[in-house]
């Protein structure tokens, strides 16, 4: 599905690095690349300050191990350049795996400064202007002029819910339930959901129809854009999971969903009920956090 989202966003008049550029920033597309920089150096810097205190405990010298015959030997080497050093009886597993601690703990400590290092170095230099958004920048008489290598953020919205398509037909005795938009849905579980959506400014396409191979045409409950990332995200619930031949349907769907790489998780979204166990809308606002604001 985001496939084809993509081939579709690369038509047109576009030169051939525009596309790639357009295909390969799908995934990090209006990312602020300078906090995501200091969100990584932040956490390097509480590794490199958790293992200097770490290694003010470790024991002195290196630990060698010897290998003979599927049969370990441990030796302790006291000081630096010490060839065999003194062997250290299995009984003292504890200090064995202190000397081995010590020497992984240094490792990363070495590698954790430098590229601490190296990001405040980043750091420093990000003017915050990244090719994405020195469109935004140009008076409005230059975009005019100017192809963008990329839809600014209000075009692409208006286009994607712009999008016409022909949903599934409503048998005569489905219960009329509506949304807060004013659009018609099957279940109150999908009214809830669409609400809670709608509620978050999410935008959202209800059974839109794809295509699945060896399945043929499937209406997804709910087609989700996560504006951050560009990304078309499907959320199917299932809401009758004490019907035998209704969980026997579904689990048909969610096979022929990753069969066509489409999975859970990634590019779909699975909520689930049954008589027992009705809807969680703490839940749907949860799932809502993690897949469709972020």
């Amino acid at each position: 599905m985001n496939k084809k989202t993509n081939e579709e966003l690369k038509k047109g008049t576009k030169d051939d690095c525009t596309q790639k550029y357009m295909y390969d920033q799908s995934s990090v597309r209006s990312q602020n690349v300078k906090k995501i920089l200091e969100e990584r150096k932040a956490i390097l810097d509480s590794l490199i300050d958790y293992k200097r205190k770490s290694l003010k405990n470790a024991p002195s010298g290196t630990l060698r191990i010897s290998e003979y015959r599927n049969k370990k030997q441990y030796y302790h080497r006291k000081k630096s350049g010490s060839r065999n050093g003194v062997y250290i009886p299995k009984d003292q597993e504890d200090f064995i795996s202190r000397l081995a601690q010590k020497s992984y703990d240094e490792k990363v400590l070495r590698e954790a400064e430098k590229e601490s290092h190296i990001l405040q170095k980043m750091i420093l230099c990000y003017k915050g202007q990244t090719v994405d958004t020195i469109f935004s920048c140009l008076s409005k008489s230059r975009k005019e002029l100017v192809r963008p290598i990329e839809k600014g953020p209000e075009e692409y919205l208006c286009e994607w819910c712009d999008f016409k398509y022909e949903g599934k037909n409503f048998d005569a005795n489905t219960a009329e339930l509506y949304t807060d938009r004013g659009e018609r849905v099957r279940s109150k579980s999908e009214l809830i959901i669409a609400n809670i959506l709608c509620k978050n400014n999410i935008p959202y396409r209800y059974e839109c129809p794809i295509n699945l191979k060896g399945y043929g045409t499937i209406y997804p409950d709910f087609t989700i854009l996560n504006m951050e990332r560009r990304k078309e995200i499907l959320w199917e619930h299932l809401g009758m999971m004490d019907d035998p031949a209704y969980a026997e349907c579904a689990v048909r769907k969610i096979q022929s969903y990753m069969i066509n790489g489409i999975y859970p998780g990634e590019d779909l979204i699975l909520t689930a009920e049954t008589r027992q166990q009705p809807l969680n809308i703490k839940i749907v606002q949860e799932v809502i956090n993690r897949y469709c604001i972020s």
